[in-house]
């Protein structure tokens, strides 16, 4: 590849990271429906043409950031191939490689999900993400017990249930600034999709 060609490349993502930069910006402050173009083009300090090179419109903005962030999601949250289900869990000191990943790649963009999953965000995106875990965990589910019979209660609760409360550790986390590591994080959530509520319990071990 020609030097050319680098530098070019740089500059184009160097203007995607500005106008997407902007655009959150201006989400956290005003929220989309108060956002215009011009507002985007002039907080990146870009001119509206360049704009136009890589977005039909402030929708067309919205809907690649979004879908960008949700295939990532999914991606850092899928198994290997050939998964095998006795490696899921080794003890609950040891969360699995994909429950970590989940937690960096939300590290690696906090500003997307702090404003998307705020007050002027997009009100459809935690449904997206409950449907991207519900599915990976359903998934899971199937692998460490493919029989129904064999599942204390109806695979789809236990699979709601679940997913309703991984949703909620990541949003707690994302509420409270990140405190944790996305290990220890990891850690913590694994250990509630093994034992649930009975930490409640006093003197559980």
């Amino acid at each position: 590849m020609s030097n050319k060609k680098v530098n070019l490349d740089l500059r184009v993502k160097r203007t995607l990271h500005l106008i997407r930069d902007a655009f959150l910006s201006l989400m956290d402050k005003k929220g989309f429906d108060h956002i215009t173009v011009r507002d985007i083009t002039e907080c990146a300090e870009i001119n509206r043409a360049t704009f136009y090179l890589h977005y039909q419109d402030k929708h067309d903005l919205l809907q690649k950031i979004v879908d960008e962030m949700m295939h990532e999601f999914l991606t850092a949250f899928q198994l290997p191939p050939n998964f095998d289900a006795t490696g899921f869990i080794k003890d609950t000191n040891t969360p699995p490689d994909s429950f970590i990943r989940q937690f960096e790649h939300i590290v690696a963009h906090s500003q997307f999900y702090r404003v998307m999953l705020g007050s002027n965000g997009l009100p459809g995106l935690s449904h997206r993400m409950e449907n991207i875990i519900r599915d990976s965990l359903y998934q899971r589910s199937i692998i460490a017990q493919p029989n129904d019979s064999q599942v204390t209660m109806p695979r789809d609760i236990i699979v709601r249930y679940v997913t309703s409360a991984h949703l909620g550790i990541i949003m707690y986390w994302l509420e409270n600034d990140m405190q944790y590591s996305p290990k220890y994080m990891a850690t913590q959530l694994i250990r509630l999709h093994e034992h649930g509520s009975t930490y409640f319990v006093k003197g559980h071990t």
